[in-house]
């Protein structure tokens, strides 16, 4: 049996309410939630040296993704939160949005953990998923990592010299 990552679940849920419930533009879609966990998870572990929501990333084709990111947003819907399918335009795929039917809960946080949260949400609000999985192609994480492999968090650390070396 494969080991899977160890998951704190509660702040998993209520990271997905927070986003859910920050980001009310409409852009927040399944591709976006899953950069933001992402972003939310490297940008905390580069800082702190853990992640917040305990998950392993992969490195697939759309950017990082959580391994257990569609098994909680699936658990979720219907209860916490509310997944629907919304037409974008003509030949661009449905956007599943995602919608907050509950408060996340504070609690379950430290104060370093709700900053980034907040940094996270307001540095990627105004962004599409698509343009947030552009900037992921950028990193260090996604760059370094063999297609379908694990994503090491030590290579958060890599992330801005990586930037830097390309503004050279």
């Amino acid at each position: 049996m494969v080991k899977g990552p160890k998951i704190d679940e509660k702040k998993y849920k209520n990271a997905i309410l927070f986003f859910a419930k920050k980001i009310q533009n409409g852009t927040l879609g399944k591709l976006k939630l899953m950069k933001l966990l992402y972003f939310l998870d490297f940008d905390f572990f580069e800082k702190y040296g853990r992640s917040v929501t305990g998950d392993e990333y992969l490195r697939f084709e759309y950017g990082p993704v959580p391994r257990m990111g569609e098994k909680i947003l699936k658990e979720m819907n219907g209860k916490e939160i509310k997944i629907t399918k919304r037409k974008i335009a003509d030949g661009l795929n449905d956007q599943l949005h995602i919608e907050a039917l509950k408060d996340f809960d504070v609690n379950v946080f430290t104060k370093e953990e709700l900053l980034m949260l907040g940094e996270v949400a307001d540095k990627w609000e105004k962004f599409a998923g698509a343009e947030m999985k552009n900037a992921s192609h950028g990193e260090a994480p996604w760059i370094a990592t063999k297609p379908n492999d694990i994503i090491d968090y030590n290579l958060s650390y890599y992330r801005n010299k990586y930037a830097e070396m390309e503004r050279l």
